[in-house]
């Protein structure tokens, strides 16, 4: 099947399937959506929102209304471990700008935000008031969110197979094989199996990451403490419904220790399969195994 990519979101975004004009529709989409909801775009209608006062209704743009709408049920569900209020938590540990190899942050305010309720109140759909001095930051909503939207467009205009693949974050129609990236062994699998009309996303903490006072940090937040998270987790894939639930899954599993986020992720996704590459070099797999079919492991 022919394959094209482009560059959205500060990831390469993978095409399998597609004819050019169904290309060109799913790239414009991405384009849009980076223009709209990026963090590191001055002037979007994310950066009005951020810079927007407290305690006045804010209205909403489309995308972002959206968007926040299908963030807020999954942080629900995972109990604000994963949300979109991080902004000043990424900021205080260097993350300002669009992550590049080699990343050095200019020395950062190092404030603790943390937040164990949201720090909006919503009058509508499109109109909020903030509570608190927070930024949003919607990362890994933001990517699942684009994927699930490029799917279900594509869906629309009769497309029987194809994956999107964003940067780790991919959904699939049809029946389709598919690979994680080994994160010790570069351009090794460490799994490969088939999944159909789903969604895979792999979160990790081997890529994103720079020095900061002597010490090494990444871009994984845990939501609830604002720290960085560090639980023996160096990587998390997991396949669910949607991109958006394997985007947050896949971040619990990076944040929480092992068995904390198996409980969570038991009572919250029950039709989710995961797999752990721990920093110890073992690896785990569990959840529903009708999630995939065929499942071969690196040995």
């Amino acid at each position: 099947m022919m394959m094209t990519q482009f560059t959205a979101m500060n990831s390469t975004i993978k095409l399998v399937g597609l004819n050019e004009e169904m290309q060109q529709m799913v790239e414009q989409l991405f384009q849009q959506f980076e223009q709209t909801a990026s963090r590191f775009i001055p002037g979007n209608a994310l950066a009005h929102l951020n810079e927007s006062p407290l305690h006045v209704p804010i209205h909403l743009e489309e995308t972002l209304a959206d968007l926040l709408q299908h963030a807020l049920k999954l942080s629900r569900r995972v109990e604000y471990h994963v949300n979109p209020f991080i902004g000043e938590a990424m900021k205080s540990i260097g993350y300002t700008n669009s992550f590049y190899e080699g990343y050095n942050p200019s020395k950062p305010n190092r404030r603790i935000v943390k937040f164990l309720t949201e720090p909006i109140e919503q009058i509508s759909r499109q109109w909020i008031v903030k509570k608190e001095n927070f930024t949003f930051d919607f990362g890994g909503f933001g990517k699942g969110y684009i994927v699930d939207k490029a799917k279900q467009l594509l869906l629309q205009e009769g497309q029987a197979e194809t994956i999107i693949n964003a940067g780790g974050d991919m959904a699939v129609i049809g029946r389709m094989k598919s690979g994680i990236e080994h994160p010790g062994l570069n351009g090794k699998d460490i799994a490969r199996f088939y999944i159909k009309d789903c969604a895979l996303a792999t979160s990790s903490k081997k890529y994103r990451k720079w020095a900061l006072d002597g010490e090494s940090v990444h871009h994984i937040i845990n939501g609830r403490t604002g720290k960085v998270a560090r639980n023996g987790v160096l990587q998390a894939s997991v396949i669910a419904d949607t991109a958006m639930e394997a985007e947050t899954i896949s971040k619990v599993f990076c944040i929480l220790p092992f068995e904390e986020a198996k409980r969570l992720v038991r009572k919250t996704f029950p039709n989710i399969a995961y797999f752990i590459y721990f920093d110890n070099h073992t690896f785990a797999v569990g959840g529903n195994e009708r999630m995939y079919e065929e499942l071969e492991v690196a040995k």
